[in-house]
């Protein structure tokens, strides 16, 4: 099953309209049920201000429209200078495994 990971990074100057954005684009883009979120919006402060975690499961038949959601949900931030982020795809050992042939 894969797991699409979303990171986000932005400078503490921009929190409040961050934290904003966030909420106004769940209220416009509520998370749709072909994603299951195993970690919502985990933060942690770093140096250069604040980073973000999603960690979302979605069926293989959903990958591209899941993919195409978070798409939609991030462009919600572009506005806001300095924010930066990155979904990334991962697949679980099992599938690798098939891949190359051992599983």
């Amino acid at each position: 099953m894969p797991y699409l990971i979303t990171f986000v990074w932005y400078p503490p100057s921009q929190a409040n309209k961050v934290a904003q954005k966030y909420l106004d684009a769940l209220k416009k883009f509520p998370v749709p049920p072909i994603i299951k979120r195993l970690v919502p919006a985990a933060s942690s402060s770093t140096k250069e201000g604040t980073e973000i975690v999603n960690v979302d499961q979605v069926k293989k038949e959903d990958f591209w429209e899941a993919s195409n959601y978070l798409s939609k949900f991030m462009l919600e931030f572009r506005n806001i200078e300095g924010v930066r982020y990155q979904v990334r795809h991962f697949g679980e050992v099992a599938e690798a495994l098939k891949m190359i042939g051992l599983g």
